[in-house]
């Protein structure tokens, strides 16, 4: 029926109880082809949401049901491309009578991170803006950059903290630099989860970092420049071998012994008699400045 399908999905990541007994698998969204697009175009009172635009936005999968009753494959083709315009990534079944072989809903881990590996870059068009209507859309980005980790973390925790509210679906799969695995994450609402996963099998200088956002009310341009932002430099202040001082509560001298260790700009070995090894997670005054 039509039911907002956030907080029933939220349950299973914040429930304990039904953590430990149950697995969320996926959303599978059934729409009528006969009724779909009226139903997505419905206008409703100021603050009640659309649910047949929520239920799209939030599936992992979507049976196109009653395909039969279309008057041709222009209309079909029509009504996939509204549903696309909400959420690009759920791959859409043709189905009559909802008949269609069981193992193309079951075990399909859509919340592992693993199945985050699958995300199929062709379904994102950095060119194409998908907006439905004034409040839902999906900001997709596919860039071949690198990231800086810690720049990384403090975005996601901003935009999870700021937008968590409003986002219902997100999902990527980012080259950091200096790691030779990728980081995955995905997301709903304010539930997130990421880690590395999987190596890369291809030079860093070509690796592509994609992600998708699916939500209400979103900035894409905040979560474009934000993501950008946090692309990470191949110009460095420091050499290696270079005496700098480093930040560890108090102003050190090091020296640099690596760039891009484990997603950090730097690598330092401090002067302090025990040759300790610091990381500088971003080359910044606040992290590494020159002997002065």
């Amino acid at each position: 029926g039509l039911a907002d399908p956030a907080p029933v999905v939220q349950t299973f990541f914040v429930d304990e109880d039904i953590k430990k007994k149950y697995r969320l698998d996926s959303v599978i969204t059934v729409v009528d082809a006969k009724y779909i697009v009226e139903r997505l175009h419905e206008k409703k009172p100021e603050g009640v949401e659309n649910e047949a635009v929520e239920q799209v936005a939030f599936a992992d999968r979507i049976l196109l049901n009653k395909v039969d009753l279309a008057k041709d494959e222009d209309e079909l083709v029509g009504i996939e491309k509204e549903i696309k315009a909400i959420n690009p990534t759920a791959p859409i079944t043709r189905t009559q009578y909802g008949k269609l072989n069981h193992k193309e809903l079951l075990n399909l881990h859509a919340f592992d991170l693993q199945r985050v590996l699958d995300f199929d870059p062709e379904f994102l068009d950095e060119e194409q803006e998908h907006q439905h209507d004034s409040t839902v859309s999906s900001v997709a980005v596919k860039v071949k950059a690198n990231v800086n980790m810690d720049m990384l973390q403090i975005w996601i925790q901003r935009l999870i903290t700021q937008d968590g509210a409003n986002l219902y679906r997100y999902k990527g799969v980012l080259s950091v630099k200096g790691m030779d695995k990728k980081f995955v994450f995905q997301g709903v609402g304010m539930m997130f989860s990421g880690g590395f996963q999987g190596n890369w099998d291809i030079p860093e200088e070509e690796r592509e970092s994609r992600f998708v956002f699916i939500g209400k009310n979103l900035d894409h341009e905040f979560l474009k420049d934000g993501f950008m932002a946090c692309r990470a430099s191949n110009v460095m202040r420091f050499k290696i071998g270079e005496e700098v001082e480093a930040n560890v509560g108090e102003w050190v001298r090091g020296t640099i012994l690596k760039h891009w260790d484990e997603g950090n700009a730097y690598r330092i070995e401090l002067k302090d008699g025990n040759k300790t090894n610091i990381w500088a997670p971003v080359d910044i005054n606040a992290y590494v400045r020159a002997v002065k």
